[in-house]
């Protein structure tokens, strides 16, 4: 039992690090599609659309590991990590399918969150890793 345990335990640990790294993943890849939609559907430009793509991302990520959360009173929806960026946003009438009364809003989310184990293990970097998530999201409006 002494020989064993050890490596029971490590392996417990490592499918729990495993099972939570998943987890997080997840939610960051739900939370950007989300906010890509929402940002796509409601904003107006681009300063809109980062400030609403962050809300979102932060009220959806707010139980997953590496959130830090911002300052009161909104410290939830203002939180600093996981980080939020929105490279592409673009309102176009001239785009195929779209018209001056129906434009079509395209928006790019980027999600970065920083996940550290719960215990370091041998091979596996002691600073964790950065778990990211791309969703872009078209809508026509007006419609």
């Amino acid at each position: 039992m002494a020989l064993i345990l050890p490596f029971l335990l490590a392996f417990a640990g490592g499918a729990t690090d495993l099972a939570r790294a998943y987890q997080a993943w997840l939610t960051i890849e739900s939370a950007a599609r989300n906010a890509a939609e929402y940002a796509a559907t409601n904003s107006a430009d681009s300063a809109t659309a980062l400030a609403d793509a962050r809300r979102v991302v932060c009220q959806e990520s707010e139980h997953t590991p590496g959130f830090v959360a911002g300052s009161p009173p909104n410290a939830v929806q203002n939180c600093t990590a996981p980080a939020v960026t929105v490279p592409s946003f673009v309102i176009s009438t001239t785009q195929v399918g779209a018209t001056a009364a129906n434009p079509i809003a395209t928006v790019h989310v980027h999600v970065q969150v920083q996940f550290n184990t719960l215990f370091p293990y041998p091979m596996v970097p002691h600073n964790g890793w950065t778990l990211q998530a791309d969703s872009t999201y078209a809508v026509v409006r007006g419609r």
